[in-house]
């Protein structure tokens, strides 16, 4: 067995110790890795998979997560010392690489002065020792991105750190197989507007497995997903991020076991306007440590809007399950479910602003979003933002309730069922009718619902919050806020409804099946 720290004192000075939290990732101390990645791609978890049972391995030659570097690797100045400018070196070894290369960041602390792009790459892995062995610091780099990998098949990027780099710690674009994993993205200190925006950033990509990773101070997404197909993050820790983990305009992608924790939205599911990929779906989104998303959004465009305290927001997409997540501390509402028509109400102006968009199948509506299994505790302490600035004076001032800790817009279902919106059927192209795109008035299928969810208040707490509540702004009249309430246990006539499970996500890399019909396919989250 292999033994390998995560994360140590030297990089990680900020990052918290949260022992009984973290069950599947530790920021501080040891992971027994064991040898559990054998049947999974090989080297990913011990050097087992790699080399055959029993291989006896040059520990000199293996990162801290226990990936053994082959016997043709290319080393990138192997004897560099802390500080060094390894950027020539780094160019020159990445210069038309062959298929099927493996090559090793050093080990140590150095610096990069332009962003590195890589094109086409076939079946390649960029190494370092580890997550904290090997960090490459970009303060002073030229070009947005720290790492570019423009197309290319099967890439496996792992065991190193990117830090303040000008926009994009790591972008993937246009790839079939991106592999990421104990890898980190920081940018230190407080989190501020002009914090690069994304951490891992893949986008316009296929089959995306993102793993054991850890993304800190993102002004937009710690881990991000965009236009993208067949995907699963798990095991990773986002923190004080303005968005933590966000799936955008993406299909079929599986969200579990992460910890998303000081961000201003821990988990975010958008479908966005504009973007080459319209729409997205079958979204799942569970057992995850969802803890204390309080900080202040200091982000621009879209993620703006993200309130304060917010631990999900599923916005503009359909077709999402969220369940079995743990929500602690988060001082807004724990889940936000929102059409697009929250942000932009001036429903007269869609077809001329979004009438391309729509015709491509985009939709501001939410449907079949199904939250079942989830407990939350602690929830709304200090509600906040400007997108929820009506709807906490409501609650909060004119009901005297607690924000609630579920809390569904309905402005979009409530338009559609009242026939003000009809007329955007006109819109809709024919490959989003096939896909079931409308704006006909909702049918059972379509129904945001909230089934088994938990108060898990604790006695003590339930002084300071006494129930967990499910909100629904919009009941009937499309033009008059309702703001309904109804407490998540017991006789809740709110949202009271189930919806079919989702098909799991699989992603297919260099041969190999992973997520829950996978290498995952016998672990407790998927079973759930």
């Amino acid at each position: 067995m292999i033994k390998h720290c995560i994360f140590g004192k030297q990089h990680w000075k900020k990052s918290l110790i949260l022992s009984a939290i973290l069950a599947t990732l530790t920021l501080s101390g040891c992971v027994d890795e064991g040898s559990d990645g054998a049947n999974g791609i090989d080297g990913i978890q011990g050097a087992n998979g790699a080399d055959g049972e029993n291989a006896t391995i040059d520990q000199s030659m293996v990162t801290s997560s226990g990936f053994a570097f082959p016997g043709d690797a290319i080393f990138v100045q192997p004897f560099a010392v802390d500080g060094d400018d390894i950027t020539d070196e780094l160019v020159l070894a990445l210069f038309e690489i062959p298929a099927g290369s493996t090559v090793v960041l050093p080990q140590g602390n150095f610096t990069v002065s332009e962003t590195i792009a890589i094109a086409a790459a076939d079946n390649f892995t960029l190494t370092g020792y580890g997550i904290n062995e090997t960090t490459l610091d970009f303060t002073n780099a030229t070009g947005d991105d720290g790492f570019r990998f423009e197309g290319g098949i099967n890439i496996s990027i792992r065991d190193f750190s990117v830090l303040e780099a000008n926009k994009n710690g790591i972008k993937v674009v246009s790839a079939n197989g991106v592999y990421i994993a104990y890898t980190g993205t920081v940018w230190n200190g407080p989190l501020e507007a002009d914090n690069g925006a994304y951490g891992l950033y893949p986008l316009q990509s296929q089959n995306i497995l993102i793993e054991h990773n850890y993304a800190y101070g993102s002004a937009d997404a710690g881990v991000y997903v965009g236009q993208s197909n067949n995907i699963v993050i798990r095991n990773n820790v986002a923190k004080n991020n303005v968005a933590g983990i966000e799936i955008e305009n993406s299909t079929m992608a599986d969200v579990y076991d992460n910890v998303a924790i000081g961000n201003t939205g821990g988990i975010l599911a958008f479908d966005l306007p504009g973007l080459t990929q319209a729409y997205g779906g079958n979204i799942r989104i569970f057992n995850n440590e969802i803890i204390a998303n309080n900080a202040e959004n200091v982000g621009s465009g879209a993620v703006g809007i993200v309130p304060p305290g917010t631990g999900m927001l599923i916005f503009s997409v359909s077709d999402v399950e969220i369940y079995n997540n743990t929500f602690t501390d988060n001082e807004t509402s724990s889940i936000e479910i929102a059409s697009y028509f929250l942000a932009n109400d001036d429903v007269a102006a869609y077809p001329t602003t979004y009438g391309a968009t729509m015709t491509d199948g985009w939709s501001p509506l939410t449907k079949n979003i199904n939250i079942h299994g989830n407990s939350i505790s602690r929830s709304g302490a200090d509600p906040r933002g400007a997108l929820v600035t009506e709807i906490v004076a409501g609650y909060t001032l004119m009901l005297g309730q607690t924000m609630p800790a579920i809390l569904y817009g309905g402005v979009g279902e409530s338009l559609s069922n009242a026939g003000v919106i009809a007329g955007f059927n006109a819109l809709v192209g024919a490959d989003a009718l096939a896909d079931g795109v409308n704006y006909d008035p909702y049918l059972a299928k379509d129904l945001v619902c909230a089934s088994g969810n938990i108060d898990n208040n604790s006695a003590a707490s339930s002084l300071e919050f006494p129930e967990v509540n499910i909100g629904v702004v919009y009941t009937a009249d499309p033009t008059t806020p309702a703001l309904a309430f109804d407490t998540v246990q017991g006789n809740s006539h709110l949202l009271n409804c189930t919806q079919p499970r989702l098909a799991p996500a699989v992603v297919t890399f260099r041969g190999k099946k992973y997520g829950c019909l996978g290498d995952d396919i016998a672990t407790l989250a998927c079973a759930l």
